[in-house]
């Protein structure tokens, strides 16, 4: 290959790149599963690769942090506002407070699975896990402590476990998150999907137990 060839090719490659990563983020604005997501693009984008362009996106948006909110680490200024599209595809959406407010407050509670991991969970009644979150939940952004890196590197067989407890959509995000990456763990808003998974996990005895309330100064 030419040398003129190769440069064309690079610029080539690294606008699809720019492109790419403009693309999911807004798919994943919209509401878009990491499927979808890969289905939508005008051209190929491994999975991996979509998963680590959320993990900054994510990152930048404070929808994941890897301080514990409040800690002074992570300014969470910010809050979420739901929109539904017309397809009834929801997603939140970052609102902005004002740059001169106090970082929020955040009320740590420990949650207790307490359910027999022999006993079946009746899919028919609403998750403990679901009532926990309103009962403790006032103004958000309220966020769960993910510790996914520690298993998805040290136990394979467990981390398989755990995602086939899952939907696709939401077996396919958490697979391609690089959560190995933080292997301290991470903060994630608590939004549909998180809270989708949570109570699939119910019952399984891998449900994150360390939630993070924002709470008004009074």
């Amino acid at each position: 290959m030419s040398e003129e060839k190769y440069f064309e090719k690079a610029l080539s490659d690294m606008k699809d790149s720019f492109a790419g990563k403009d693309g999911i983020k807004h798919l994943a604005e919209l509401g878009y599963s990491v499927r979808q997501i890969q289905a939508s693009l005008d051209f190929p984008f491994p999975l991996d690769k979509i998963g680590r362009v959320l993990w900054d996106y994510y990152r930048s948006e404070e929808i994941i942090l890897q301080k514990a909110p409040g800690s002074g680490a992570g300014s969470v200024k910010v809050h979420y506002i739901k929109q539904t599209d017309v397809y009834g595809k929801q997603s939140f959406i970052k609102v902005q407070g004002d740059d001169k407010a106090e970082p929020l407050s955040f009320k740590k509670v420990i949650y207790h699975d307490g359910h027999d991991i022999f006993s079946p969970v009746d899919r028919n009644k609403k998750r403990k896990v679901k009532m926990f979150l309103e009962e403790n939940s006032t103004c958000g952004p309220d966020y769960v402590s993910f510790d996914f890196g520690r298993l998805k590197t040290r136990n394979g067989a467990e981390w398989r476990s755990l995602l086939s407890s899952l939907s696709a959509d939401d077996r396919d995000y958490l697979e391609v998150m690089p959560w190995e990456s933080s292997l301290t763990g991470v903060y994630h808003l608590i939004d549909d999907r998180v809270i989708r998974i949570l109570e699939a996990l119910e019952g399984t005895g891998y449900l994150p137990g360390v939630f993070y309330f924002a709470v008004k100064d009074v």
